[in-house]
């Protein structure tokens, strides 16, 4: 008897882990908010209410400490990543693509892996990623916790404007339209 309930514990609690795994590190289902824009095209849904920027530290990938105020001013694209979740590989080089277009406009993507140091060097140079990228594991997620990811999605974006308010959250992956609408309304 106790055997039986030890198993089925033991399967509740990894289902449970699989059910956080997988809705952590997919694309949200169309109109599922949460008081965050997590879906949609960014018309569709309105963003939190603004709010000020948190500041925090986190090492970028020279071991460097780098503060998200290092970009005041600019139009920030702030986005929680990692290299094993699937849509955040998916978004980066539309990323990339938007960096290198309005970098010299004042936007800049700042995106906080999640991830090990390694695995996130490759990445990088594999796909030619040039914006700033800051790398962390329980820091990372205390710091998109601070954004309102409360459940620790991947991906995770903020857009904060250049007076350093919280313009827009965003849980999971980030569609051309949203991007492109986000730059329309606050570049």
């Amino acid at each position: 008897m106790i055997r039986c309930l030890h198993r089925k514990a033991l399967a509740a609690l990894f289902a449970g882990i699989a059910a956080f795994t997988l809705a952590a590190c997919s694309a949200p289902e169309e109109g599922a908010g949460t008081g965050e824009n997590s879906g949609g095209t960014a018309e569709a849904a309105a963003g939190p209410e603004p709010f000020r920027r948190i500041d925090f530290a986190l090492p970028d990938l020279n071991g460097e400490a780098r503060r998200l105020s290092e970009w005041d001013g600019d139009l920030v694209l702030l986005n929680f990543w990692a290299t094993w979740c699937p849509p955040c590989k998916k978004e980066m080089p539309m990323f990339q693509e938007r960096y290198e277009q309005y970098a010299d406009q004042g936007f800049t993507i700042v995106a906080v892996a999640v991830d090990e140091l390694a695995e996130t060097k490759a990445f990088i140079n594999t796909f030619g990623i040039e914006f700033p990228i800051l790398i962390g594991q329980s820091d990372a997620i205390a710091a998109g916790r601070e954004y309102g990811n409360r459940i620790g999605a991947l991906p995770y974006t903020v857009i904060i404007d250049r007076d350093g308010l919280v313009r827009e959250t965003h849980r999971g992956e980030v569609s051309e339209a949203d991007l492109d609408n986000w730059l329309r309304l606050y570049l």
